[in-house]
């Protein structure tokens, strides 16, 4: 055997695939003993049968076939954690020797506010674009009467 397919069998999950292996298996026969248990019990109902052994038999399947549905999907979500827990680590082995890049981010606060020109703002247009915060009394004292809505006349009919 060559080196080349030694490799490639020893990077498989053995474990791991026959988990999901064994939840697809497990759920695809549930879904068959459901079905055909359901369609036991639907068959009984519509010949007026009295033969209650056949229907306590397809009760009995349909609930043998939905356990076995949920253990294979139990089966499946094992296999999905299984599977996400292991990979990573695989991939943190190859991770680890690269280099990590390097961080363009400036992490310092510059407040010093030297790149800010104070002559392109003055204290007019500063008003205009952001408005006046506060109260009325705080407008009224710097000598701007708060604007009135006007109303439209309304007529009664």
């Amino acid at each position: 055997m060559s080196r080349n397919n030694s490799d490639v069998l020893a990077k498989i999950n053995v474990p791991l695939a026959l988990l999901w292996l064994a939840g697809f298996v497990v759920t695809a026969v549930g879904y068959l003993v459901m079905t055909s248990s359901n369609a036991a019990q639907a068959q009984f109902a519509s010949s007026g049968s009295q033969d209650y052994a056949t229907y306590f038999t397809a009760q009995s399947g349909s609930t043998l076939g939905t356990t076995l549905m949920g253990a294979g999907v139990l089966g499946l979500l094992l296999a999905l954690a299984a599977h996400v827990k292991t990979h990573p680590a695989g991939i943190a082995a190859g991770v680890a020797d690269a280099e990590p890049a390097e961080d363009s981010f400036d992490d310092e606060l510059d407040l010093s506010g030297e790149d800010l020109d104070a002559d392109e703002i003055d204290a007019d247009d500063a008003v205009e674009t952001t408005g006046m915060a506060g109260t009325d009394d705080e407008a009224t004292a710097l000598g701007e009467a708060a604007a009135e809505p006007e109303l439209e006349p309304t007529t009664a009919r």
